[in-house]
């Protein structure tokens, strides 16, 4: 069985949570209207109770991940199609 630690156990990291609280400071929000369905809504406020993140920071971080894994996704397609013409070039010499 885990235990639970002690409060005088732990500490406080003060040099990384300034870093970080630089780093949010330096991302800036805008707010914006968007219509989501109903479905995937109450997935995110069920989410956002159980893990006490706010769903509109859930939506935002969604969207963050999403959008880097489509650029990677993109960056490495890109590659393989450079590669792929390489490869055509080799083999039409």
């Amino acid at each position: 069985m885990m235990r639970e630690p002690k409060l005088d156990d732990l500490t406080v990291d003060e040099t990384a949570t300034a870093r970080l609280r630089a780093s949010l400071a330096r991302e800036k929000a805008v707010k914006i209207t968007v219509t989501i369905d109903t479905k995937s809504l109450h997935a995110l406020k069920e989410v956002s109770r159980r893990t006490g993140v706010s769903y509109q920071g859930l939506v935002s971080r969604t969207l963050k991940k999403g959008l880097t894994n489509r650029a990677t996704l993109e960056s490495r397609l890109d590659h393989l199609e450079r590669e792929v013409k390489r490869m055509k070039r080799i083999l039409a010499a």
